[in-house]
């Protein structure tokens, strides 16, 4: 089957994630030809674009698709129960295994996915773990998927989507408390809150675009501008000191450990 006869199920496809999907692969050259199938446990909309329909029934779209999404949080995963026996599952949801999903869905092929919260403005960074071997067209139609919102990159292991989820998985969680910590400095030193906001905002988004295109590793970014012995320089210099890396690393590992135990009712 070619990618241009495809049906693609979205289950969760009018939340914030399913429909960020939903509308960049609409928009994907490689996928003008897949149809899409998206499910919800909210009304129908009024209006759907060319190629999408609508149901509530998810086993319905299960078996009208070829390749299922399923895009939902890990919280209503347990009162999901659907037969996907030889069709192909991705799943969007954090901390749920390649076992578990098997052991209840039987797909032929299984993917374990994590988008960030960029997908909406096509800028999400993916990684993927595939179980098995994919087809090279299957293969092809995932990375098409993927790339319609962002970047992504496969793995070999899928313990890396569970520490990836709690690294890119934040999405703009960790940058932001880093704008939250460079306002509230700010109008602690006087500058107007309004301000404050915009010329944080606006570093934090120049800055991404340019460490984007450099060459060098951030590190060495660090370094550089140490060695100007600056203004710059001395702030970096008292947060180092301040265990700024390890509080970060502290963070990460605390996210990691919630993706390993993310059904865990006790946690």
């Amino acid at each position: 089957m070619t990618t241009q006869s495809r049906t693609i199920g979205i289950i969760g496809g009018l939340g914030w994630l399913g429909s960020a999907l939903l509308h960049a692969a609409l928009d994907h050259p490689n996928l003008q030809g897949v149809r899409f199938v998206v499910s919800s446990r909210r009304p129908a909309p009024q209006t759907l674009p060319e190629r999408v329909s609508f149901t509530q029934d998810n086993q319905a779209l299960v078996e009208a698709s070829d390749l299922i999404v399923l895009s939902i949080r890990p919280q209503d995963w347990a009162e999901l129960s659907l037969d996907m026996t030889g069709k192909t599952l991705i799943s969007f949801m954090a901390g749920v295994t390649c076992e578990d999903l098997h052991t209840r869905h039987h797909p032929k092929n299984l993917i374990r996915a994590l988008p960030n919260g960029a997908c909406s403005v096509k800028q999400s960074y993916t990684p993927w773990f595939a179980k098995s071997d994919l087809s090279p067209d299957l293969e092809q139609l995932i990375g098409d998927l993927f790339d319609s919102f962002g970047a992504h990159d496969p793995y070999d292991s899928e313990d890396h989507i569970d520490v990836l989820t709690a690294i890119s998985g934040a999405g703009p969680g960790y940058p932001a408390l880093l704008a939250q910590a460079l306002e509230q400095s700010a109008i602690g030193l006087g500058i107007p809150s309004h301000k404050a906001r915009r010329a944080v905002n606006a570093t934090l988004k120049g800055s991404g675009l340019l460490i984007q295109d450099l060459q060098q590793s951030p590190a060495d970014t660090v370094s550089l501008l140490e060695s100007y012995q600056g203004t710059t320089a001395a702030g970096l210099s008292q947060m180092k000191a301040a265990d700024y890396l390890q509080v970060v690393d502290s963070g990460v590992r605390a996210a990691y450990q919630k993706a390993l135990n993310f059904q865990d009712k006790k946690d």
